[in-house]
């Protein structure tokens, strides 16, 4: 990617990621620290072009996608951009960190990136973080909202005919409510449910439980789907499904 590609705030946010070899959070990291103010128009470019990873909670936080350490690694052999007053000293400095990675063989990313124990891409476990805390705030909305459920509950078991239409009406508004809030944590964690609650499907012991004992293969009626994270063709089972014969 050129130069011109960028204006000196765009390329002066991915090179403070690049330098810091984690996510940065855009309010109080990369303008409170490095005083790099990024507009809607700037971050919707710079992922636009794929250079860069957001996520919006708990705060507005961006990381190097791998577009972007490429970037990253090309523009420390960039000759210094045309038309950008004052940038020849921060080039003089990237054209030595080329040199030194040369010599040692390295790459861009072993200079920056502080590497885990387990070896997990801490940018990758910073975008996990953020998908934990915004389920985290789902349940805990589902866990304010089944207080208020259980209230109408009761309130409708003792209420009069006349009254029980309207109290059927409240509880199901907060029942909507808690399943909502349950559904949308499951989302950000990639949770689904495997098949339909009274479908047939063949018994997998790897998906399924019973309280009988079919053998794998057998016919099987879904009493409670199985609970799986990520897409069909790399999924795995979270909580296995219970079966009856059918």
């Amino acid at each position: 990617m050129s130069a011109i590609d960028l204006t000196p705030v765009e390329r002066g946010a991915l090179l403070a990621l690049m330098a810091a070899g984690r996510p940065l959070k855009e309010s109080s990291e990369l303008k409170g620290i490095h005083g790099i103010a990024l507009t809607k128009e700037h971050r919707a470019k710079l992922q636009g072009l794929g250079l860069i990873n957001t996520v919006k909670k708990p705060h507005l936080t961006h990381s190097l996608s791998d577009k972007g350490w490429q970037w990253a690694r090309d523009e420390i052999a960039a000759p210094t951009p045309k038309g950008l007053m004052g940038m020849g000293p921060l080039y003089a400095v990237l054209g030595g960190l080329r040199r030194y990675i040369e010599q040692r063989g390295c790459r861009l990313e072993d200079v920056f990136v502080k590497a885990e124990p387990n070896g997990r891409d801490p940018s990758r476990r910073h975008i996990q973080d953020a998908a934990w805390s915004e389920a985290d705030e789902a349940l805990g909305q589902a866990l304010q909202d089944i207080p208020i459920l259980t209230k109408a509950i009761d309130a409708m078991q003792q209420a009069s005919t006349k009254e029980l239409s309207n109290l059927v009406k409240r509880t199901s508004g907060a029942a909507k409510l808690v399943l909502q809030s349950v559904r949308h944590a499951g989302r950000k964690r990639e949770l689904s449910l495997a098949t339909e609650t009274g479908s047939e499907t063949s018994f997998d012991p790897v998906m399924h439980r019973s309280d009988d004992t079919p053998q794998p293969g057998d016919r099987v009626r879904v009493r409670k789907p199985p609970v799986i994270r990520g897409s069909a063709n790399a999924r795995v089972v979270v909580l296995l499904g219970e079966v009856e014969p059918v």
